[in-house]
């Protein structure tokens, strides 16, 4: 027999019952919160229960037949639970590796994912808060203020979140998930309602001096896209730390290991190698074999990530409301990404040790080769500084390349946003089989982008395509930074907002709907489009941003516009297409900034 079954073990918890037997689990003890059922912690190991090495815990199992796993970690590095809470947990954190050897002297810090097996209509987890610092973090939890600040998620079942080292988070109640995660049970408890242990009475240790300082604060929130690896796998996350797969099996397939692999079983039968293993099972599938798979199932495959790093690079698109930090393969996709609020109340510094605290984490897994940071303008960029953006008031005239570059130690380039987003799109989106191509980003404000040969053309003072500021009108409200009649005064979202509000609707969409107030937008729009057409004669324009997301109200009546403005021979020579990168252009075109 080359699979491995393994036995759970059932670990008693304040808040559990006895709801996971309807995930095929058998025991008889009340409050059991949780099912190791691949653990090699002493405190709760996990036994192969059957073939030859029956009776062996899987610690054991390790020590002695490392061949069988083609790892060379000092200890076993994973642990898979299955949990189920008849109440809410604590809120919590966990240590990252280098905080863990240091405070607990524990080999692993607590990574650890969540993929939910069920939840209530209303179901909603704990993930993240939106404390300013690790200061207001801390006087919350003395204070017990800290459920105003914590960030609620809705989740639903067959959904999946990677929760990082530092994220404070907890799970609610009936919120059933699979959770595969370093092998460390290392948890600050922040929070816990003050309950108190049946069996003495006594409320159970709180952690706020360590939980403080492991956690995020400012929070980061982690993100990274879904990829579908075949017609049966999906690779829901890969991290320093492990990897997790989701295999849905419908067919007979056949599958190879280079190092081990940790299956388990959350829907359906499943047949492998003549065995069949229902709802509840976990299978060790030894390193360098082969395995046929068969029957009905979903499964939830885990294993280490290869300690190879992949070369990318890092784009950071720094806004007035949000920052986004992303890794940025070689070929343009966005890898993962941490977001924070970006707080332009608090000094430059805050921001900028949250953003080396993301680039640390990606740099684990990455080799890192360059840094480029977009921005609203104005901006310095022969400084590399703010000069005077609108929505970030209190840094203005502050340098940011340098500080980041020390913080970083790699190279650090700065941007204007709607320039890095022109870049993305002519590289490796819309405008990426053309020589030529102007991007106009409709959003918030309006901006602009000239990108010739896939090199950026960023004008003598770094302002070329700052198109916001073209006057298309003698007339218009007063702005302190653009000209009357400027074009962003007039067709930016927030021009469209501020409509809407003084006529009493709701957002720019519903303004649009309206005839005469969609013409003076088309008519705005199309005056500064055809500018700009007559200017620097693009193969393509590119547009994007908010805006665009009410493109079927007014595209064809805006292709018309532009061609009635500019030279008969022009008419139909410059396509206007939608942007294709949509909210990753920032981050990729910040990524490959020269």
């Amino acid at each position: 027999m080359k699979i491995i079954p393994l036995q759970p073990h059932y670990q008693y918890r304040l808040w559990g019952g006895d709801r996971l037997k309807r995930f095929g689990f058998r025991f008889n003890d009340v409050s059991i919160g949780e099912a190791w059922t691949a653990s090699a912690l002493p405190q709760g190991s996990s036994i192969v229960s059957a073939g030859p090495y029956a009776g062996t815990p899987l610690g054991e199992l390790y020590d002695t037949h490392r061949e069988l796993f083609g790892i060379d970690a000092s200890v076993f590095p994973l642990l898979i639970k299955w949990i189920d809470p008849n109440d809410d947990l604590s809120i919590q954190v966990h240590p990252d590796d280098e905080l863990a050897q240091s405070l607990e002297q524990q080999p692993y810090g607590k990574n650890e994912c969540w993929y939910i097996l069920e939840a209530p209509k209303d179901g909603e987890i704990i993930y993240g808060h939106t404390f300013e610092s690790k200061e207001a973090l801390q006087q919350a939890l003395e204070s017990g203020d800290v459920m105003t600040g914590l960030i609620r998620r809705p989740v639903s079942q067959g959904d999946f979140l990677y929760v990082p080292a530092g994220t404070v988070h907890a799970l609610t109640k009936d919120v059933s998930v699979l959770e595969i995660q370093q092998s460390s049970d290392t948890t600050y408890r922040l929070y816990d309602y003050g309950r108190t242990e049946l069996a003495t009475g006594e409320m159970r240790d709180l952690h706020v001096n360590q939980g403080t300082s492991a956690a995020f604060a400012p929070h980061l929130d982690y993100s990274e896209p879904v990829l579908q690896l075949d017609h049966f796998r999906t690779r829901l996350t890969r991290n320093p730390y492990f990897f997790v797969e989701k295999w849905t099996i419908e067919r007979e397939e056949s599958v190879s290991t280079d190092t081990f692999r940790l299956l388990s079983v959350i829907e359906g039968i499943l047949e492998i190698d003549g065995s069949s293993f229902g709802m509840g099972a976990t299978l060790l599938l030894p390193a360098n074999q082969s395995f046929h798979l068969s029957g009905t199932a979903v499964c939830l495959v885990t294993g280490v990530s290869s300690p190879t790093k992949q070369k990318a690079r890092i784009g950071i698109d720094l806004g007035g409301t949000n920052t986004r930090i992303a890794v940025v393969s070689t070929d343009g996709r966005v890898e993962k990404q941490y977001k924070l609020k970006t707080q332009p109340d608090l000094e430059l510094a805050t921001l900028l040790n949250q953003i080396a605290l993301a680039v640390e984490r990606f740099g684990l897994e990455y080799d890192l080769t360059h840094v480029g940071i977009v921005a609203p303008g104005p901006l310095d960029l022969k400084r590399g500084a703010f000069l005077t953006p609108p929505n970030l008031p209190n840094w203005h005239h502050q340098a940011i390349v340098e500080p980041l570059r020390t913080l970083l130690r790699l190279p650090v380039t700065l941007e204007n946003d709607a320039n890095a987003a022109a870049l993305a799109e002519a590289k490796f989106g819309a405008g990426r089989h053309v020589d030529s191509v102007f991007y106009v980003t409709v959003s918030t404000g309006i901006g602009g982008g000239f990108v010739h040969k896939q090199n950026l053309i960023s004008g003598a003072h770094g302002s070329a395509g700052e198109v916001g500021n073209m006057i298309i009108r003698k007339d218009g409200p007063t702005h302190p930074t653009l000209n009357v009649g400027a074009l962003e005064t007039h067709a930016s979202g927030t021009a469209l907002q501020k409509r809407a509000q003084h006529k009493g609707m709701t957002d720019s969409m519903t303004l649009l709907s309206d005839e005469t107030e969609r013409n003076t937008f088309v008519d705005d729009l199309a005056t500064g489009l055809a500018n700009i057409i007559h200017t620097v004669d693009p193969d393509v324009i590119v547009l994007g941003g908010g805006v665009t997301a009410s493109a079927p109200l007014y595209w064809n009546q805006l292709q018309d516009a532009v061609a009635m403005r500019v030279y008969p021979h022009l008419r139909g020579a410059t396509p206007l297409v939608l942007q294709q990168l949509y909210g990753d252009a920032g981050v990729i075109g910040a990524a490959f900034l020269a």
